[in-house]
């Protein structure tokens, strides 16, 4: 591969020269501009990003860590991020945390020291010192759909308990009274709220709360929904009705209870919070709150580069309303 010695040498001028018509710094003659150019182009010359970067100070990347990419929501909210900073001309890096803390750390490390513009998270941890080396070097921070107390800083999310209340009384209207909860972590923002809203709607119909009716997972995934739904059908009397705190706890919820010869929903409803991808399923199933994922992306998206710029200093709390979708499982 030819470098920029190269080139110089080739063209007999300067390796400074070389490095403005690169640049396309103006104080070149038309000549010696074409001559190098026609070089660069016969030697398919690509010029050192990180070497230009430092320069610049700038790299004009963005990274974007997320809990679970296999999940539709964070699937989606990723595509709404990236077409923004695309449109804008940042690159995008991006760490998939899977549910794991210390992975988060780590990919907050590696993203820090291959310095990236800006960071966009949605956290596992809900500890603020996991954003130290971020405040340190003064990297342009956005969270989005999970919160971390006593953090100053740009967040975008949706109204997790106001949502769950709908998800609750909308089976209430159906005529459920015994309701189950099946839910991530009271550690994590959106699991926490989404409990509190169900906590909510029961006690304002006047609804017994039931603790028996309440399981817990470390998280949010299908294979922890295959547990809890077979553990709280084992109370009695049994819940008529299950609230999912995620889309992928449904999911296994609907298996552990099919392999206990539970029907959903003539046996027991379901419903949950977040879409899936049906593009190719002809019979959407479950009753869902859906959370616009693609806007909270784009909008965090454009947050982050809006503080890249400095266009503005001061953070800003950006909450969007989700969407009730009834479908078969109720």
């Amino acid at each position: 591969m030819a470098t920029i010695y190269d080139i110089a040498k080739k063209a007999g001028v300067s390796i400074t020269t070389v490095s403005r018509v690169i640049n396309n710094h103006p104080y070149v003659k038309d000549s010696t501009r074409k001559k190098v150019k026609k070089l660069l182009t016969e030697a398919s010359y690509v010029p050192n990003s990180n070497a230009s970067s430092l320069v610049r100070k700038t790299t004009n990347t963005i990274a974007v860590i997320l809990p679970d990419i296999t999940n539709n929501f964070f699937a989606t909210l990723f595509h709404g991020a990236e077409e923004k900073a695309n449109e804008n001309g940042f690159a995008v890096i991006f760490g998939n945390t899977n549910e794991d803390i210390v992975r988060e750390e780590e990919y907050i490390r590696m993203f820090m020291e291959r310095r990236v513009d800006g960071l966009m998270l949605d956290p596992i941890s809900q500890e603020s010192h996991i954003l130290k080396p971020i405040f340190k070097n003064e990297i342009p921070l956005v969270i989005l759909d999970r919160e971390i107390k006593g953090i100053t800083t740009s967040y975008v999310g949706s109204n997790n308990k106001e949502s769950a209340s709908a998800l609750v009384e909308y089976l209430i209207g159906l005529g459920h009274r015994r309701i189950g909860l099946i839910t991530g972590l009271q550690g994590i923002s959106v699991y926490r709220k989404r409990t509190e809203g169900y906590l909510t709607a029961l006690a304002d119909t006047g609804i017994n709360i039931n603790s028996d009716y309440i399981k817990v997972g470390k998280k949010p995934i299908k294979e922890v929904g295959y547990l809890l739904a077979q553990e709280i059908v084992k109370v009695s009397p049994r819940p008529t009705a299950l609230f999912a705190a995620n889309n992928f706890l449904a999911i296994g919820a609907v298996k552990g209870l099919k392999e206990l010869g539970i029907k959903v929903p003539e046996d027991i409803a379901i419903v949950c919070f977040d879409d899936f991808d049906n593009g190719s399923v002809l019979n959407p199933f479950f009753t869902s709150m859906n959370q616009p994922a693609y806007e909270i992306g784009l909008i965090a998206m454009e947050l982050l580069i809006k503080q890249i710029k400095k266009e503005i200093n001061d953070p800003e709390r950006i909450i969007l309303e989700s969407s009730l979708c009834v479908r078969h499982s109720t």
